[in-house]
């Protein structure tokens, strides 16, 4: 499987094919965006930055886990919904929504939907991935690119993406060929799933660069902070939440640490971690509890560790059913913090520009998790919550939080 645009899916990958065969885990990020171009330039658009990366024109095929791969399907242009709002105050939730809780084919390629929304000069894009060929940085980049490219700019084609497997050096485990019978893809139809709420919450630019500044001189991240008012919020409103632990799944670029780049893929492992902060437990103390508990697993050698820990799951002659069972129970939390970080998309092509970023907007196999997607961008952190119900006040109890310590 040495060929660049079909290849075994890799550890991570594989657990999105398995959890993806009972439930719907696709997720989503949204820019609402300054300018207007007409309908056919962001057709053009999106199909030329399409060609800039492998992963979005394949379908997984194969009939279990041993030998699941991508596929790469030649032309598969990426389906994009287009709708008109008369009124630029009209909400978008309602079509993200719809969006979110509709499968995607894990077998029909591209893997990946867009939807555009015009308003009076200015428009919405909106760009949903199936998780097991990209993570929400990839999706972040892909839409800079849509946007450049709907004014003009060049696309460029990087190399295509290998999996976090090959990117950390940890070798395939070889299955034992006596033991694979029975593991093979669950023939069952995924339904839509129901209820989808998603609640958007700004900061202002002042908060934000307040935020920033004050995180670092505390000696934690702005996602350490982020995580404890989440903490600190969840345990107020929550009186379920008030005599036990707070679990909160991280999930982890390996961008950085392996120096992979703008390529489109998965290239995240994820970490839950537990947290039960005493009423008296200052904010910054826990918020750097929190980084001190994140920084260690941000190292190449955790990463492999990581990969082959879950890789055992899938050598081991083991049913698809037995191991999404094994992934949901040690996958249990509260809520999912996804963190972009402070983006740097340039400001501007022509007379397109991203004002906002929302996202990622994720939604996970657990149906009470929550799900807060964070992105910065032009000076504010925009918070997006995804469940399937509405959580009320959470996010405006962590700004509050925030406000307090800030």
């Amino acid at each position: 499987m040495n060929n660049i645009k079909n290849r075994l899916l890799g550890t991570n990958e594989k657990v999105f094919w398995v959890l993806d065969q009972k439930t719907t885990t696709q997720f989503a990020i949204v820019a609402e965006i300054e300018g207007h171009y007409e309908d056919q330039a962001w057709r053009t658009a999106l199909d030329e930055v399409q060609k800039r990366h492998p992963r979005l024109s394949v379908q997984i095929s194969g009939n279990d886990y041993s030998e699941a791969r991508f596929q790469h399907a030649g032309h598969c242009p990426i389906p994009l919904k287009i709708f008109a709002m008369k009124d630029n105050s009209e909400s978008w939730n309602s079509i993200i929504e719809e969006e979110l809780s509709l499968p995607i084919d894990m077998a029909v390629a591209p893997l990946a939907r867009a939807v555009l929304i015009q308003q009076p000069g200015q428009c919405v894009f909106m760009f949903l991935s199936n998780h097991s060929i990209g993570d929400g940085m990839s999706v972040a980049l892909t839409v800079r690119d849509i946007v450049g490219a709907v004014s003009g700019k060049a696309v460029s084609h990087p190399a295509p993406s290998l999996s976090l497997d090959e990117l950390a050096g940890v070798l395939p485990v070889k299955m034992d060929v006596g033991r694979t019978d029975g593991f093979g893809q669950v023939k069952k139809k995924v339904l839509p799933r129901s209820s989808v709420a998603i609640e958007r919450h700004k900061l202002s630019g002042d908060l934000t660069s307040k935020l920033i500044e004050r995180a670092k001189t505390e000696g934690t991240t702005v996602h350490g902070a982020l995580s404890a008012a989440t903490v600190m919020a969840l345990k107020k409103i929550n009186p379920a939440l008030q005599e036990k632990p707070v679990r909160i799944l991280h999930p982890l670029s390996a961008r950085k640490t392996l120096g992979i780049g703008e390529a489109y893929g998965l290239f995240i492992n994820i970490a839950i971690l537990a947290y039960d902060p005493t009423p008296q437990q200052h904010f910054w103390s826990l918020a750097r509890e929190i980084r001190e508990g994140i920084a260690p697993l941000q190292t190449p050698d955790w990463i492999r560790t990581d990969i082959k820990a879950t890789g055992a799951l899938f050598s081991n002659g083991l049913q698809v059913a037995h191991i999404e069972e094994a992934l949901h129970q040690g996958t249990a939390h509260e809520v999912m913090l996804t963190n972009l970080g402070n983006l740097s998309l340039e400001p501007g092509f022509g007379s397109v520009k991203i004002k906002s970023l929302w996202g990622p907007m994720v939604l996970t196999p657990h149906e009470a998790a929550l799900t807060i997607g964070v992105a910065t961008l032009n000076g504010e952190l925009t918070l997006t919550l995804t469940g399937l119900a509405p959580s009320g006040s959470l996010l405006q109890k962590v700004e509050e939080i925030l406000y307090g310590a800030c």
